[in-house]
């Protein structure tokens, strides 16, 4: 699901990705989707599952087929512009909790207004690296970077 090693640390991840961040050109942008279910993403799912669902004898895939959380990160006007949006009504894919929406918050994320929409921008790309390595591992639920799906701007 990542881009590297499949038995690759956190550590060596951060750094990675931190060289990522400060190599992304003007428009370019890197988005990082949890593959790991959150509460919240599992709550959601349970209230989306189509009825009779359970009963459908459906195989289990020992995953829970839930939307993703994502974080995404752009070159825009010099800076490193990261958004984090934690609400299906605001174009996000997974509903988070009021405790996770508090917990990015608390991790350095800022929230215009009462929306679940989280922003931050950065300079310095290992900061930046550092601010989604933590909202990925402490909020977001990814337990290893192999649970983290890496998607970059198309080149032409």
């Amino acid at each position: 699901m990542t881009d590297g090693p499949l038995d690759e640390t956190w550590e060596a991840w951060t750094a990675r990705i931190a060289a990522d961040l400060a190599a992304l050109e003007e428009d370019d942008w890197l988005t990082f989707t949890v593959h790991v279910p959150s509460h919240a993403s599992s709550a959601y799912a349970a209230t989306r599952a189509p009825r009779g669902w359970r009963r459908s004898g459906a195989r289990s895939t020992g995953r829970t087929h839930v939307p993703d959380v994502f974080v995404q990160v752009r070159r825009l006007a010099g800076v490193l512009a990261l958004e984090c949006i934690g609400d299906t009504e605001f174009e996000g894919v997974t509903d988070l909790s009021r405790d996770e929406q508090a917990a990015l918050a608390a991790l350095g994320w800022e929230r215009q207004g009462r929306q679940p929409e989280f922003s931050r921008t950065f300079t310095d790309g290992a900061a930046a690296a550092r601010l989604v390595h933590t909202s990925l591992t402490e909020v977001l639920g990814a337990s290893t970077p192999a649970d983290i799906d890496l998607r970059r701007a198309p080149r032409p």
